[in-house]
C-alpha cells in the first residue's frame, strides 16, 4: 500500500468526507476502510500500514488500530506473519462459501419480502428494475451494477426485524474485497438484469415460493459466472 500513497490519500480523503457524519473517529475510520475495502480502492494483497492510514484519514492512530481490529474480527482483513494486516486474497472456497450463504440468505429475504412487502416498497423495487433495465440498453456497466446493489438493499428491507440486512450487508461489503465482479463473465450482465426483472415479478405476485427459488438461482448463476471470471483472471 506504501507505494501508493498519493491514490490512497485522495481516494480515502472523498471517502472520509462521505461517512464525516458517523459519530467519532473510530466509527468514521472502520466505514472508511470498509467503504475502500468493499469499492476496491484498498485491493487484495494490500497491507494496511496503520500509520500510513492515520495519515491519509488525518486523524491519530488510535481510531485507525481500533478500525482495524474490528475489520479483523469481522474477517474483512486478515493478520499475515510477517506482513501484518492485509486484505486478504479470494480462493475458490471463499466464492462458494460466500455466494452459497448469499443463496440461502437472499432466498428467505424474497420469500419475507413477497409476504411483507408495502405496495410503495414493491414499486421503489419495480422502478429501480426498470432503470437497470434501460442502463443495459445504454450499455452502462457501472450504472447496472449500482442499481443491482439497490435492488438488493430493498429486497433485503423487506425484513422488519434489522438481522437479516445486517448480515447481507456483512456479507456484501465482502465482494469488493474479494474482487468479485460477478459481471465480468460474458453474457452475465444481461442474464442477472433479467433475473431481479423475475425475482420483483414473484414479489409483486407476492408468490413467497418462487421468489426464495428465484433469489436462490440468481445466486448460484452469479456463482457460476463468478467462478468464469475468476478463473480467467487467475488462470488455475
Amino acid at each position: 500500500m506504501s507505494d501508493t500513497g498519493d491514490r490512497l490519500r485522495s481516494d480515502l480523503a472523498a471517502l472520509r468526507e462521505r461517512h464525516a457524519r458517523r459519530g467519532g473517529a473510530t466509527e468514521i475510520a472502520y466505514w472508511t476502510i470498509r467503504d475502500a475495502l468493499r469499492t476496491g480502492i484498498l485491493r487484495p494483497g494490500d497491507r494496511l500500514i496503520e500509520v500510513e492510514l492515520a495519515a491519509a484519514l488525518d486523524m491519530s492512530r488510535t481510531p485507525v488500530r481500533e478500525a482495524l481490529r474490528r475489520l479483523e474480527a469481522e474477517r474483512l482483513v486478515e493478520n499475515v506473519p510477517r506482513r501484518g494486516l492485509v486484505v486478504p486474497a479470494i480462493t475458490l472456497d471463499d466464492l462458494v462459501d460466500i455466494y452459497e450463504i448469499r443463496g440461502a440468505l437472499e432466498g428467505l429475504a424474497a420469500r419475507r419480502a413477497a409476504q411483507r412487502m408495502s405496495a410503495a416498497e414493491i414499486e421503489a423495487m419495480r422502478q429501480t428494475v426498470e432503470r437497470m433495465e434501460r442502463a443495459l440498453a445504454d450499455d452502462d456497466h457501472e450504472a447496472v451494477s449500482e442499481l443491482s446493489r439497490q435492488f438488493h438493499r430493498l429486497l433485503r428491507g423487506g425484513s422488519p426485524d434489522g438481522r437479516l440486512p445486517t448480515l447481507l450487508s456483512l456479507l456484501m461489503d465482502s465482494y469488493g474485497l474479494l474482487g468479485l465482479h460477478e459481471f465480468n463473465a460474458p453474457g452475465r450482465l444481461s442474464a442477472a438484469v433479467a433475473e431481479h426483472r423475475a425475482i420483483y415479478e414473484a414479489v409483486a405476485a407476492r408468490d413467497e415460493e418462487r421468489a426464495e427459488r428465484l433469489a436462490r438461482e440468481h445466486s448460484h448463476n452469479a456463482l457460476q459466472a463468478q467462478i468464469f471470471a475468476h478463473h480467467l483472471a487467475t488462470d488455475f
